[in-house]
C-alpha cells in the first residue's frame, strides 16, 4: 500500500553505499519537515539513485510518496519509510490537512442547540398533582 504525505524539504543527507552477495547497492535519506497544525519531522530513504535528490531545495514544498517496511530483530522492530516518488508541489500549503491516503478530512463543526423547558401535559379532571 503506497502512502503520501506533504511537507517542506529540509534536508538530503550524505549517501551510503555497501556491496551484499556480489551486489552494490545505495541508499540515501532526506528529511521533510510535514505540513499541519504541529509541523512534524518525518525521514525517508532512497534506494539506488531512484531519485536525484539534487534537484530539490531547503525549503521546497514536495509530496513524498512512500511505502512502510518493518522488520523485526533482537526482539525490537525497525521501520523504514522508503520513498519511491517526491514531487515537487505548487507553494506553501502549511496549513494543508491531507491525510496519508490522500482523502480531506470531514470538517467536524456542530450546532449547539439551546435546551428546551419541558412540555407540561394538559392535566385530566379531577387528576391531582400527585405523581402516585
Amino acid at each position: 500500500m503506497a502512502l503520501e504525505v506533504e511537507g517542506k524539504f529540509i534536508k538530503a543527507l550524505d549517501p551510503v553505499s555497501g556491496e551484499k552477495n556480489g551486489k552494490k547497492w545505495s541508499k540515501q535519506f532526506f528529511v521533510i519537515e510535514q505540513f499541519g497544525q504541529y509541523p512534524t519531522p518525518a525521514q525517508f530513504q532512497v534506494w539506488n539513485d531512484r531519485i536525484n535528490l539534487a534537484q530539490f531545495n531547503e525549503g521546497d514544498s514536495v509530496k513524498v510518496s512512500f511505502d512502510i517496511n518493518s522488520r523485526e530483530w533482537q526482539d525490537r522492530v525497525y521501520t523504514d519509510l522508503t520513498a519511491f516518488r517526491v514531487d515537487k508541489t505548487n507553494g506553501d500549503v502549511s496549513n494543508n490537512n491531507t491525510q496519508t491516503n490522500g482523502t480531506q478530512p470531514q470538517s467536524q463543526t456542530a450546532t449547539v442547540q439551546p435546551p428546551t423547558a419541558p412540555v407540561e401535559q394538559p392535566k385530566a379532571e379531577g387528576a391531582d398533582d400527585l405523581p402516585f
